[in-house]
């Protein structure tokens, strides 16, 4: 029996599979097409014909396809189902916090074990140290799979049982990614309204979000711990330098749509008695009233 099977070679699917054949692993592919298997097949990797025939030669699972519904087209036939009772499924396909707990419990209710994991890396971070995966469900099974997940992504972690952890805290940082991309475009274009190099604002950049990140830890802690109420940067001082953004942007004829929603964001917190908190008091204006 091989050690593993992947199932998807698409870009990151084909990496995971290399790394893992790269480590000396006996695995197993399957694709829709064949020829992306064709690069494994000449390192003496087995392509099986089927996803059931994947799924039957080996105890661990590793799924990466494009989203969920394409992976239960695949995996919901009567033969994978059967092939994956008493094997470990390995999702590492994008999914919501609720599609994984609903996957999980299809699995649970045929008898496979189940592990739902996010890449929070890039293709060519595979393999790499600073590559992780983040790895939510049945516990043993991921005792078991740990190797493995770990040659792919040496970071990789284990958030817990529930396996909606994983996609929420995947998407909870892909979320701050789209807020500083956003923020620094928009940051780009003050830039240019008033003449200022790009490479100006390149070269202060890290260093930067570097103190940003510190400062935003540091207010995880006063949410998780009740201490909102204290800051030396609260946030009745970031609604004036918005304003001030808003200004300059308008004046220029440069778009401030993305200062303005900022502001508008800030101005409900100041509006419920929260401008001189920690910024950490914004998290009340996303809870459910």
């Amino acid at each position: 029996m091989a050690d593993a099977s992947f199932i998807g070679l698409g870009a990151m699917g084909f990496a995971l599979a290399n790394t893992a054949a790269k480590s000396g692993r006996d695995i197993v592919v399957w694709n829709r097409t064949l020829d992306k298997a064709l690069p494994l097949a000449s390192r003496n990797v087995t392509v099986a014909p089927t996803p059931a025939e994947a799924i039957s030669a080996s105890p661990m699972i590793v799924v990466c396809l494009s989203d969920y519904e394409t992976a239960d087209s695949v995996l919901g036939s009567q033969d994978c189902i059967s092939a994956l009772k008493g094997r470990i499924l390995i999702q590492l396909t994008s999914g919501s916090p609720n599609a994984a707990r609903a996957a999980y419990e299809a699995a649970k209710q045929a008898g496979i074990s189940y592990l739902d994991g996010e890449i929070v890396a890039y293709v060519d971070q595979i393999g790499r140290e600073d590559a992780p995966i983040y790895a939510a469900g049945d516990k043993d099974a991921y005792d078991a799979v740990e190797p493995l997940l770990k040659t792919l992504a040496p970071q990789t972690r284990y958030l817990g049982s529930d396996p909606a952890k994983s996609s929420a805290l995947n998407l909870a940082m892909l979320s701050g990614t789209l807020g500083l991309t956003v923020g620094i475009m928009n940051g780009a274009a003050i830039c240019e309204a008033a003449g200022v190099s790009l490479l100006e604002l390149a070269r202060d950049l890290p260093a930067g979000a570097v103190a940003d990140a510190e400062a935003l830890v540091e207010s995880m802690g006063k949410i998780k711990n009740g201490g909102i109420e204290a800051s030396d940067a609260p946030i009745e001082v970031w609604t004036h330098i918005l304003d001030l953004m808003i200004e300059f942007q308008n004046e220029s004829g440069y778009g401030s749509d993305v200062s303005e929603f900022i502001r508008q964001f800030f101005g409900r917190a100041v509006d419920r008695g929260t401008g001189p908190h920690d910024v950490g008091a914004l998290v009340q204006l996303l809870r459910p009233r």
